[in-house]
């Protein structure tokens, strides 16, 4: 009777492959972490500026409030008339960036469905100029 041999070549493979395998495990785990990590921050990012941003509207609405009543008087009173030619604008700031910009423009109730005034501005300007701090020479 024969005894069979084995071949050398196979011997450790099934540990090879294993510890392979596991690596791979563990590249992709960390890889998936990090991006999880940059994401969070991302997300933490979007959520502090948009807070920041419904925090200005929220004073520009309370300020267009204070508009409307005393716009709202001035009619009731009769000088209204001597209020078209002036327009109300404001600024509120959003961050040290940004800030939120709103005019509005008084006008009849006839021409406005019954408003007094119609807000003309209400938009997210750039108060800093970009810098451009990063350069890359293609060329030499």
């Amino acid at each position: 009777m024969k005894k069979k041999k084995y071949p050398m070549v196979n011997l450790g493979t099934a540990s090879i492959l294993t510890v392979f395998i596991i690596l791979a495990l563990v590249t992709l785990a960390t890889l998936s972490y990090m991006s999880a990590r940059k994401d969070a921050g991302y997300t933490n990012q979007a959520v502090t500026s948009s807070q920041q941003y419904q925090d200005a509207v929220n004073q520009a609405y309370e300020k267009i409030a204070e508009i409307d009543a005393s716009l709202f008087e001035s009619y009731q009173s009769g000088n209204f008339e001597s209020q078209l030619d002036t327009d109300y604008s404001f600024s509120i700031p959003i961050s040290d960036t940004s800030e939120l910009q709103v005019v509005l423009t008084p006008c009849l109730p006839s021409e406005n469905d019954g408003g007094l005034y119609r807000i003309t501005t209400f938009q997210e300007v750039r108060t800093k100029q970009w810098k451009n701090d990063s350069t890359l020479q293609l060329l030499q």
